[in-house]
């Protein structure tokens, strides 16, 4: 296998976790917002995830256009099987050229399994848990009714921990006979099986699944992880919290209890507020910021049809206060790419991962430092525990 990657994700914190783990094996790795640029690992963030399927797919298939030439193809989906998953991996597929697509969303770290081709969070099924509360649509019951009407075929459990030849030659007459290769996967050795066969053959398949998928990859293209700490990062910072999700309401709560300053920024108040209010509550901020840390978080139910326009306002907001930051943290991918779009970034160069989907990155072209984390991972203490390793230097290498 070659080693320059493209890795291609709908929201920015699904690209950020999975383009980390090539960063971890020393490859030199770009997130890129404005699609420019170039790095031994190229990750592209469609913003698609919110998209119509056919505009969604289309994204996709330009960022092949554009990037996939001699490079291994990593398409990131998000762990819960929300997005248009159908019509993005679709384009992958027509992209393979017959090669075949292997996927598995598995991400053990982060209690993401996969069993009988159904997705379980924390041993639950997915259609069983809460995971897509905020969805207008149900959870889907497994991943073949999410891929309809791609023509799929699975591989139990038993086959990924039985013998490898057996199952390098499974692998291979599925990849021939079906658009996708469904996988399952329950730990990370399950995911180094699927990838050590799949990358067995004389013609490489491609890959799509989330951060689990993404490490075990990298791991075969690049053995090892060693990566030079950046230096301790000093000064104010500037948390937003934008992912509705209950985990990111817990973490910005406990977070919000150990800093000088909250600001709950109520949804009707956003979406109502005209620029020079926005840029009033922005001053605001920015005084607040002179004197201490601060927590920004939205108060309110947003629903689907209105969740851009709340991040385009929270942008207007925290953009221009966020240059008195020397750390910014974002959770949720819209978000964060809101803020940082407004900001004037172009890229992220993703330095490492602080937790599981937890990603420390470089701001560019204007020097600055980022987390970024999905809405749905971790403990109440998660934020928390980042911005004091960051502080430090402590869990960066």
């Amino acid at each position: 296998m070659g080693s320059r990657v493209l890795v291609v994700a709908d929201d920015l914190s699904g690209a950020g976790d999975s383009g980390v783990p090539f960063a971890l094996r020393e490859m030199r790795t770009l997130l890129a917002l404005d699609d420019t640029g170039d790095a031994e690992v190229f990750v592209a963030d469609t913003d698609s995830r919110h998209l119509e399927p056919v505009q969604a797919a289309e994204r996709v298939a330009a960022a092949l256009r554009g990037h996939a030439a001699g490079r291994v193809v990593f398409k990131k989906i998000d762990s819960t099987l929300r997005g248009n998953l159908a019509a993005e991996v679709g384009a992958i597929v027509e992209h393979s050229d017959g090669a075949g697509v292997l996927l598995c969303p598995a991400s053990p770290a982060t209690g993401r399994t996969v069993l009988g081709g159904v997705v379980h969070i924390g041993g639950i099924a997915l259609h069983h848990t809460d995971s897509w509360a905020a969805e207008v649509a149900d959870p889907p019951v497994d991943i073949a009714s999410a891929l309809k009407p791609l023509a799929v075929r699975h591989v139990a459990l038993a086959s990924i921990r039985g013998n490898a030849a057996a199952l390098r030659a499974k692998l291979a007459e599925l990849l021939a006979e079906a658009d996708v290769v469904i996988c399952d996967a329950v730990a990370e050795n399950d995911l180094r099986a699927v990838v050590t066969a799949g990358t067995a053959g004389g013609r490489r398949p491609h890959w799509v699944g989330s951060a689990g998928l993404a490490d075990a990859l990298a791991e075969q293209l690049r053995p090892g992880r060693e990566v030079e700490p950046p230096p301790p990062v000093g000064g104010r910072v500037l948390a937003v919290v934008g992912s509705a999700n209950d985990i990111s309401r817990e973490q910005a709560d406990f977070l919000a209890e150990r800093v000088p300053h909250i600001r709950r920024l109520p949804v009707r108040n956003l979406l109502d507020a005209n620029a020079a209010a926005l840029a009033r509550m922005s001053e605001q901020l920015r005084d607040e910021l002179a004197t201490g840390d601060v927590v920004v978080t939205v108060e309110g139910p947003v629903d689907a049809g209105s969740a851009r326009r709340v991040n385009t306002a929270l942008a207007e907001v925290c953009a221009p206060a966020s240059e008195h930051a020397e750390l910014l943290v974002l959770t949720g991918g819209e978000t964060a790419r809101a803020v940082l779009s407004r900001r004037g970034v172009t890229g992220l160069r993703l330095l490492n991962e602080l937790e599981p989907g937890v990603v420390l990155a470089r701001t560019e072209p204007q020097p600055g430092y980022v987390i970024t984390k999905a809405g749905g991972f971790g403990t109440p203490e998660t934020l928390h525990r980042a911005i004091a390793a960051v502080r430090s230097g402590r869990g960066l290498g």
